[in-house]
Parts: structure tokens; sequence; C-alpha cells
């Protein structure tokens, strides 16, 4: 009986989708956005200006505060609707998506209120020019007004990739930056300005909340939208779960939106347009990484612990690791390499001052990237309460830093303040931590990422001291041909390192 229940758990996840073709999907929709954004911003610089673009980065910094109030809601319906599908317990999943949504109505509506109450103090604030001022509140109302409604919204999206149906979640998402950035280029042609900017990102939040609403109907038909199912039990346990993930949220302010405060206050606004073209590529690059593992992964954890199969959740995240390391270091090298080029290439010689802050950023980023399954691994177990007490130490660490070294070093200093509390964390905390509740030897954890990471170390030696190996006329093409033997050193090593690890496992059995 024991055996036939194990055949069954093992079966039950592997009908569930490929983890490989999720994590091509979440690739490609990266790819459309991040071409998206590499064709946008100089358009965007052109018609705002360096200042103005500079204040529309720190409207985005000051509407990414919006997600503390997510209260940690999103990471708790990955983790319980992934957990009660497993389980087949729809009473206790309609409760809990109907509980969520109630939540996000509430915060929705108290975020469009505040995004009214605070503008005008907030211009006051960062000294927004005299012909900006208007400008600046009505774009900060619309994106309050955006980010508002998105939040119940938010849950059609949540549902659907906490059962792992990211190849259509994609297909949406993939055509609203398309039909936004459109609607960018059409606004801001006709002179609308940081205004029409705004406009376009509260039209995409309505369709992206339509599109999302009509695949959760078609998809999951078993789930009744319901006032009655709203319960206080559940709300607990959400929030309870949420609490944590507000804090590491509130870290990861800290980390990017916070670095635009401290240079927009005690440097200037030039210079937020400045570090907000490498703080651009970095999240990127932090996207990427998340994308094709931790998002991926989440989802697959919870419901692996859900059925109890503590082995496979070992092997998979051992193996998650591994996948997380070649690709972290292996596309920071590329940054590292190729940085200064591609700012000149893309924003022109004004931003070069961006190269320096790109190249610590993405070092530091590269080793956090490095072991993203470990912080899914976390959220899936129930785990994290612990990383998100180390997170919001790093944050305050990093602010503190940022505020001291931004008057002497410039955005160079903000960058420093960033990375070196990060490093701390990531090298010393997360790996015992992670290799401790999932139970493997913390040698075991980092034999995951040294392959990758003394590759890295070669490569990066390699671009930095002997640039002129391949010699291309300057220009995208050249770029990627340059970045083509490195690229493919880390895929050479990765298969390398997968057959070795097969060919041990088989003489283990």
């Amino acid at each position: 009986m024991k055996k036939n229940k194990s055949s069954s758990i093992h079966s039950s996840i592997l009908m569930r989708p490929s983890l490989t073709l999720n994590a091509l999907s979440n690739l490609a929709t990266l790819a459309v956005a991040v071409l998206v954004g590499f064709l946008l911003t100089p358009f965007v610089i052109k018609h705002l200006g360096k200042t103005g673009y500079g204040i529309w980065t720190l409207i985005i910094s000051i509407i990414g505060y919006y997600g503390i109030l997510d209260l940690g809601v999103s990471s708790a319906i990955t983790r319980y609707v992934a957990r009660y599908t497993a389980k087949k317990d729809n009473g206790a999943l309609n409760e809990t998506i109907n509980t969520s949504l109630a939540i996000f109505f509430f915060l929705g509506f108290f975020i469009v209120i505040a995004s009214f109450l605070l503008a005008d103090p907030l211009s006051f604030f960062f000294k927004i020019p005299i012909d900006k001022n208007l400008e600046f509140k009505q774009t900060v109302w619309l994106l309050g007004i955006a980010t508002g409604l998105g939040f119940p919204g938010r849950i059609f999206g949540a549902v659907i990739r906490a059962n792992e149906r990211f190849i259509a979640s994609n297909i949406i998402i993939i055509f609203v930056n398309v039909v936004r950035a459109l609607i960018i280029v059409l606004l801001l042609s006709k002179g609308f300005g940081l205004i029409g900017v705004g406009f376009a990102y509260l039209i995409s939040t309505l369709l992206l909340i339509f599109f999302n609403y009509i695949l959760f109907r078609m998809l999951f038909n078993h789930i009744k939208i319901q006032l009655s199912s709203v319960s206080l039990t559940m709300v607990r346990l959400i929030l309870g779960f949420g609490a944590a993930t507000t804090v590491a949220f509130i870290a990861d302010i800290m980390r990017f939106n916070l670095d635009s405060f401290v240079i927009g206050k005690w440097i200037d606004l030039n210079s937020v347009a400045v570090y907000a073209i490498s703080a651009l590529i970095v999240r990127y690059f932090l996207q990427i990484i998340a994308q094709s593992t931790q998002v991926i992964f989440t989802p697959r954890f919870a419901a692996i612990d859900g059925q109890g199969n503590r082995d496979q959740l070992q092997r998979l995240f051992i193996k998650s690791l591994s996948v997380a390391s070649f690709l972290s270091f292996g596309l920071g090298s590329l940054i590292i390499i190729l940085g200064t080029r591609f700012i000149v290439l893309w924003v022109g010689a004004d931003f070069l001052e961006a190269a320096p802050v790109l190249a610590i950023l993405t070092f530091s980023y590269s080793i956090a990237l490095s072991q993203a399954t470990g912080i899914a691994l976390m959220y899936a177990l129930k785990k994290h309460y612990l990383f998100a007490g180390a997170s919001i130490i790093e944050g305050i660490a990093n602010i503190g830093l940022s505020i001291y070294l931004a008057p002497r070093y410039g955005i160079v200093g903000v960058a420093v303040g960033t990375a070196v509390p990060m490093l701390v964390i990531k090298l010393f905390v997360q790996p015992v931590y992670v290799s401790r509740i999932v139970g493997i030897p913390l040698l075991r954890y980092f034999r995951q990422l040294a392959p990758a990471f003394g590759l890295a170390i070669i490569v990066v030696f390699i671009g930095k001291n002997l640039p002129n190996i391949i010699s291309f006329e300057n220009g995208y093409i050249s770029l990627v041909f340059s970045a083509l033997p490195y690229l493919m050193a880390f895929i050479l090593l990765y298969v390398l390192d997968r057959m070795f690890v097969k060919r041990k496992r088989s003489q283990e059995i």
C-alpha cells in the first residue's frame, strides 16, 4: 500500500506541466520585455530629456513602494494554491482565492487614495522643477490608479501561475507589454510627455486584468468567486505567511527603489537617470534568472512538499541550484565584460558613468541569483522567516552605507552600499540556512555553485585583459559575436558537469 501511494505521488508530479517549457516561456516573455525596453528607453529619454527621465525613474520608484502593501499575499497564493490543488482540497482552495481577492480589493482602494494625498508632498520633497510639478503629480495619480486596480486584478494571474500554467499566462503578458510600448510611442510622439506614459500604464493594466480573468475562468471553472468563501481564519493564515514575505520585499525595495531616493536627495536628478540605466540592466538580469528558476520552482517545490516526497525535493533542489548558478554566473560574466560597450551603443556616451555601477551591481547579484532556487525552496516550505529577517538587516545596512557613501563617491558609492551587505548575507547566511532546511551538507550546496563560479572568474579575467581576441567592428552584431565564446564555455561546462553527476549517481546505484 505504501509503495502504491508513493507511485501515485510520483505520477502526479510527473503529470504537471514541464519545468523546461515553463522556463522557456518565461524567458521568451522576458526576452520580449527586454527587447521592448531596449528599443523604448532611448526613445523615452529623447522625448522626456535626461531630467524628465530621472523624474520618471523617481515616480516608478515611488510606485514600487506600493508593493509593500501586497503583504505577501501573492507568495501565499503561490504556496497554498499549489498545495491545495495537489491535495485536491477544493474547499480550502476557494477560501484561499476569495479571501486573497477581498484583501486585494481593500489594499487597492487604499493605494488610490494614498496616491492623490502623497503626490504634492513628494513633489516638494524632491524639489521637482516648477514647469514639471503638475505633470509629476498627475503621473503619480495615474500610476496610483493603475496600481490600485492591479491589486485585485493580480489574483487571477497568481492563480494561473500557481497552477504552473505559465505558457498561457506569458502569452497574455507579451501581448500587453507590446501594446503598452505602442501606446507609449504614440502618446510621446503626440507630445503628451510623462502623462502619456502614465496613461499607457493604466490602459495596459486594464488589458492585463481583463485577459487574465478570461483565462482564469476558462482554466478553473471549479473555482467560485463569492463573498461567502471569505474566511477570517484564512486571512490569518495568508497574512501570517505573508508577514515574512513583506519584510523580505521591503529589503528588495531598499536595494532598488531607495537607491533612486538617495541619489535624488543627496546627489542630483541627472545622476538618478544615469544610475537608472545600470539598475535597469541589472533588473533585467535579475528577472531572467528569477523567471527561469525561482518563479517556476516555487509551486513545484510546494506541490512536492505537500505530497511528502522528501527525497525528490532534495534531488530537484540540488539540480535547480546547479542550473541557477550556471545561468547567473554565465550571464553576469557577459554583462561585466561587455557592459560598457553596450551602454555606449544603447543610450550614448553621456551615460558612461553607469558602467562602473553596472559592474559592481552585477558582481553582487551574480552571487545572489546563483542561489535563487534556495529562496523558492524557503517560500515553498514556509521556512522564509529567518531569510526575511536577514534581508531586512541587509536592507537597513544598504541604506545606511549608501547615504554615507553617496556624498563622497557619488553613484559608485551607492552601488557599493548595495553590494556589500548583499554579499555578506548571500555568502555567509543563506547557504547555511537553506542547506539545513533541505537536509543536505553545506559542502554539497557549495559544490553546485563552484564550477560556474570558477569559470566566471576565468572568463572575466580573459574578457577584461584580452579584449581583442575576437576583433569586430563596433555595433550590436560585434557585441553578440564577442559574447559567443564565453557563452559556449558555460554551456560546455554545464553539460560536462551534468554528465559527471549522472555517472556518479549510476555508480552509487
